[in-house]
This record gives structure tokens, sequence and C-alpha cells, in this order.
């Protein structure tokens, strides 16, 4: 589910003729749903997993059974419930390493540089040009500009 979230953005990066305004609301669409999942996907995802058990025959642990982790020694391990591991060891980690990698490729100075940028897209005849955006672009690059007065 993590990466079917993602899976629009990369897409649209891979592409050659890369359209910076799509990739930008595709890219903020996906850290929203991210963030939205974290916050209230945890239950609708258990959901879903115990569907796919069920219809599979898989066992599915006693989610407030002990956690056994297979690799570690058993006395020296913290006992948590199994619940508690794999909500937050594993959903919240996942979760938040695909906002880190989001967060890390798309900061807020390159994703507003982007933003301003596609304001001069030849698409549509120049429909998404805004001036805002354009001044703000100059901004950036202030010394490259020659100051008029």
């Amino acid at each position: 589910m993590v990466l079917g979230i993602t899976n629009d953005l990369s897409q649209a990066l891979q592409r050659k003729d890369q359209d910076i305004v799509n990739a930008m609301n595709l890219f903020k669409f996906s850290k929203h749903r991210l963030q939205k999942m974290r916050v209230k996907g945890w239950q609708s995802l258990l959901r879903e997993i115990f569907l796919f058990c069920d219809k599979h025959h898989i066992i599915i642990p006693n989610m407030l059974g002990l956690c056994v982790i297979r690799g570690r020694s058993r006395r020296n391990v913290e006992e948590s419930m199994n619940l508690h591991h794999y909500r937050v060891e594993v959903f919240y980690v996942v979760i938040n390493m695909q906002l880190q990698e989001l967060n890390n490729r798309f900061n807020e100075v390159n994703t507003e540089l982007l933003l301003c940028i596609s304001c001069l897209s030849l698409a549509d005849s120049f429909s998404v040009f805004d001036k805002r955006k354009l001044i703000q672009f100059a901004e950036f690059y202030k010394s490259d500009f020659l100051q008029l007065s």
C-alpha cells in the first residue's frame, strides 16, 4: 500500500517528457496520503491483512500476544505485543522512511524552485504562467539579474 501511494509519482519522474507541475502535484498528493495513512490507516490496513490471511489460509498471530522476533536472544529482548511490534516497529517505520525519502529528494527550497520554473511551461499556451512565481524565481537568483533603476 505504501509503495502504491508513491507509484504514480515514481512513474511521472521516470518519464522523458517530465511535466514538473504534474510531478510536484503528485509529490504533494503522495506526501499527504502517506501522512494520512500514518494517522488513520492502521486499522484499515490491519483489516485488509486479516482478510488476505483468511482467504489464503494463513495463520494470523494473536495481536495481543507477545512478539517473538526470530534471530534475537530471548534473554535480552524487551517484551512487547505483536500489535505494538507491527504497528510501531514496522508500519510507522516504513511510512516514516518513505516520507523521509520524499523530504530528502524534494526539500522545501527545491520544491519551490521547481514550481517557480514550472510557471514558464509552454504547455497549453503558458496556461500555468504565474507572475508571482516568476518574481519569486528571480529572487532565488538575485545576483544573476541586473538591478534596473
